[in-house]
């Protein structure tokens, strides 16, 4: 059983023009593209118009035996899919994006949503991975099932050096208040 596997990807981002007046461009990320080849930063692989695609590679999904139950969520969907996380770029250079995360965590995707940083993208899942994750899913051991715990008795308390237990007074002797009082007589 391997703990974890890795598998390299390129992410494919397009910019398309917007038809809002309040921001030129409409960022996207289509498809990711198994095994693509090294590329130093974003290149641009395509140009029809002002439509523009890029190609960044590589990039590594990690899947860890830990979170099988997530990857399984994943793929009982029907619609597996990767999140993209790209963060913005401060700087003259064209797209203007830098491809900080990729993983097949639906619980990791809420919380890159959940942070309301950079752009953060659903794609579907290339066939290939699907069953590349589901071969490792079956290599791993069947996780235990669900066992609630139960709770544990609280031993008795023992009378030690002649103090009487708290939870059990002897009969016709009430506990002083603040220890003070003689044996036998009602507290004041």
């Amino acid at each position: 059983m391997q703990r974890e596997v890795s598998l390299s990807f390129g992410i494919v981002l397009e910019r398309k023009p917007a038809t809002s007046r309040w921001t030129d461009w409409v960022w996207s990320v289509p498809e990711v593209i198994v095994e693509a080849p090294e590329t130093d930063g974003w290149r641009e692989i395509e140009a029809r118009g002002e439509m523009r695609r890029y190609l960044s590679a590589p990039h590594r999904l990690t899947l860890h035996h830990k979170m099988v139950e997530a990857y399984d969520s994943n793929i009982e969907t029907g619609e597996p899919c990767l999140w993209v996380l790209l963060n913005e770029v401060d700087g003259p250079e064209d797209p203007g994006w830098r491809v900080a995360a990729i993983t097949a965590d639906p619980h990791q995707a809420i919380g890159f949503l959940d942070s309301g940083e950079g752009l953060v993208e659903r794609v579907p899942m290339p066939r290939a991975v699907i069953a590349w994750m589901a071969e490792y899913l079956k290599s791993l051991p069947e996780a235990p099932a669900f066992r609630k715990r139960q709770r544990d008795r609280m031993p008795d308390e023992v009378e030690v050096f002649g103090k009487t237990p708290i939870f059990e007074a002897p009969a016709g002797k009430v506990p002083a208040r603040g220890g003070a009082g003689k044996e036998g007589e009602e507290p004041t």
